[in-house]
């Protein structure tokens, strides 16, 4: 068996406690990790940690210039154990993604129909639970009971098969 890590994380940035304040859920933002201290995060989100208009796929490393200035983010971090073959596979997505990067935006388009109950799907773009949630649903690890573009934050919370391993400040995590 081999592990995957699921982060759910409230950065306090502006976007953050706008969603937080109209989800009433407590983390706005998702991203995954392949490593136990979860040192580097793939996500969906600010690819300049100044500008919020300059987003898509991004890698975020604890020592880099997002969590440099975002440091007061919180997390709550769930230990999900997954075959090799399931490994391989979410290993060989964000390889592909990481080579490809430039052809992955964030999802603005798509927010607001989505927010109201409207499915909507744009080729290579992405918000970070739709991304996370495509993630582990190609990898066979867990389908939500939903399309994937629908999933949000709070609903990688309720899943089983995912142990909660930490909650607190991401910054004094390991």
């Amino acid at each position: 068996m081999k592990k995957i890590y699921v982060i759910l994380m409230h950065t306090h940035t502006i976007p953050s406690r706008i969603i937080k304040a109209v989800t009433k859920y407590e983390y706005s933002h998702v991203g995954i990790s392949l490593e136990e201290n979860c040192n580097t995060i793939y996500s969906f989100g600010r690819v300049n940690a100044h500008s919020i208009l300059h987003a898509g796929f991004c890698i975020e490393r604890r020592d880099g210039e997002f969590f440099k200035t975002f440091h007061r983010t919180e997390c709550k971090i769930f230990e999900v154990s997954i075959t090799e073959e399931q490994y391989e596979k979410v290993e060989e997505m964000l390889d592909y993604m990481v080579m490809n990067k430039k052809q992955y935006k964030y999802d603005y388009f798509g927010i607001i129909p989505r927010f109201l109950g409207i499915p909507v799907t744009l080729k290579n773009r992405y918000v970070c639970s739709y991304f996370v949630a495509l993630i582990l649903a190609k990898a066979k690890i867990h389908r939500f009971n939903k399309k994937t573009c629908m999933v949000k934050p709070q609903d990688f919370s309720n899943i089983r098969k995912f142990h909660e391993i930490y909650k607190g400040s991401y910054a004094l995590y390991r």
